[in-house]
């Protein structure tokens, strides 16, 4: 085996995506896109450490553009984090498909394909 594989150069994380997530966010008349990255196990254990509500920290780790970490941002929605600026911008299905997008580019998706073809076996 070649552990060059397992380097951290080689990791082979998901580029980031741009994802539609609202149609309230426009630019030219034209829906702005959101970017999302994926993140690392230890970053979301870091950031995840005695939060409530894991999956809007992951959310909220995981969105690129727009900036959720824009003080300007949370002020005008009257907030004074990332995680409550999303909870405050989107409407609930939009949450939702954010959420899933966001699952979606940290694994999530392949490991529930994995638990159901186990589960009929």
């Amino acid at each position: 085996m070649d552990m060059n594989s397992f380097l951290k150069e080689n990791n082979g994380f998901p580029d980031n995506r741009r994802v539609q997530i609202s149609p309230c966010f426009t630019e030219n008349g034209k829906e702005v896109l959101w970017e999302i990255r994926a993140v690392s196990e230890e970053e979301y254990r870091r950031a995840a450490e005695g939060k409530v509500d894991k999956w809007a920290v992951l959310c909220q780790l995981s969105v690129v553009q727009p900036d959720l970490k824009d003080k300007m941002l949370w002020e005008s929605y009257g907030v004074d984090s990332g995680e409550q600026v999303l909870k405050e911008m989107l409407h609930p299905g939009e949450y939702v498909k954010l959420l899933e997008a966001v699952k979606h580019i940290n694994g999530f998706q392949k490991r529930r394909k994995v638990w159901k073809e186990q589960a009929k076996n």
